[in-house]
C-alpha cells in the first residue's frame, strides 16, 4: 500500500508535467506561436490604411505570460493579450498619461489604441504581422524590422 505522502508527491509532480504541457497559443510550450507572435518587438507600419506620423513610433511586444506592452505614439501602454490559431484577444489596456504635440500624434495613438482594441484576428507572414476585427480586414499592420 502506498503511503500518503508518497502518493501526493506522485500527484504533485503529475500535476506539474501536466501544467508544462498546457497552455495557450503564445506560451513556449507552442512553438510555432511563439516563433511567429511572441519574441520580436514590432512596429506599426499602417494604422487604419494610413502610414505612422513620421517622427513617432508605435511597437507591440508580446510575451508568453498573456500580455503585450509597448508605444504607442506618444505613451506607453501595457494589457492582456491571448492568441490562439489566428483569433487573439487584446485588452483592456492601461497607459501613462503624457500629453504630447502636435495634436495629431494623439489622435493617431487613440486611433491606434481603438484598433488595437477592436482586433479579433491576426496573422503574421514572414517578418509581417498583421490584426484586424476579421481575417479579411486588416486595420494594423507591424513589421519586425
Amino acid at each position: 500500500m502506498l503511503d500518503w505522502r508518497r502518493g501526493t508527491g506522485v500527484v504533485v509532480a503529475v500535476m506539474g508535467l501536466v501544467g508544462c504541457f498546457s497552455g495557450n497559443a503564445t506560451s513556449p510550450s507552442h512553438p510555432a506561436a511563439a516563433v511567429s507572435l511572441v519574441g520580436p518587438t514590432w512596429r506599426a507600419t499602417s494604422i487604419g490604411g494610413q502610414p505612422v506620423l513620421s517622427g513617432t513610433t508605435i511597437t507591440a511586444e508580446f510575451s508568453s505570460e498573456d500580455r503585450v506592452a509597448g508605444t504607442s505614439g506618444c505613451n506607453r501602454y501595457m494589457g492582456s493579450a491571448k492568441a490562439e490559431a489566428g483569433r487573439i484577444s487584446l485588452g483592456p489596456f492601461g497607459a501613462t498619461l503624457m500629453a504630447c504635440s502636435p495634436e495629431n500624434v494623439m489622435t493617431q495613438e487613440a486611433r491606434y489604441l481603438a484598433l488595437l482594441g477592436a482586433a479579433t484576428s491576426y496573422s503574421v507572414s514572414g517578418d509581417e504581422l498583421r490584426l484586424g476585427p476579421s481575417a479579411s480586414e486588416v486595420t494594423l499592420v507591424f513589421t519586425s524590422r
